[in-house]
């Protein structure tokens, strides 16, 4: 699903107003809209209105396996083809799969995008 799928989706089932507006816009879901196909970190408020319509996994890593640097968030946004929300030592991802190898990687990002890049 991409982003336009995605916000088409949360209007055709939302009901309410966001900033004065009926309809929602890819700048109230995603931290970058500029590419359909990438850039999936979620806003708070996207959070919090994807998980009334999809399930959510929540990753929690460890100190050791946290995203420290800017670069490591580029990296990770880069990889990441689902959306996701990112905060303090907390992943919620909305893709049961990814979800799924970075429990088999036990929570380490480092290593999940190491393979993405490796097999990608």
């Amino acid at each position: 699903m991409n982003k336009k799928e995605l916000i088409k989706y949360l209007n055709e089932n939302s009901t309410g107003k966001v900033a004065g507006r009926k309809e929602i816009r890819g700048n109230d879901i995603f931290i970058s809209s500029s590419n359909d196909h990438k850039h999936f970190r979620l806003t708070r408020f996207g959070k919090e209105l994807v998980e009334k319509h999809f399930k959510s996994y929540k990753i929690v890593l460890g100190s050791e396996k946290k995203i420290e640097t800017g670069n490591d968030l580029l990296t990770l946004d880069k990889y990441m083809l689902t959306p996701y929300y990112l905060s303090r030592g907390t992943l919620l991802i909305y893709e049961e799969s990814v979800a799924a190898e970075l429990l088999l990687l036990d929570s380490d990002l480092n290593q999940w995008v190491t393979n993405k890049k490796f097999y990608g």
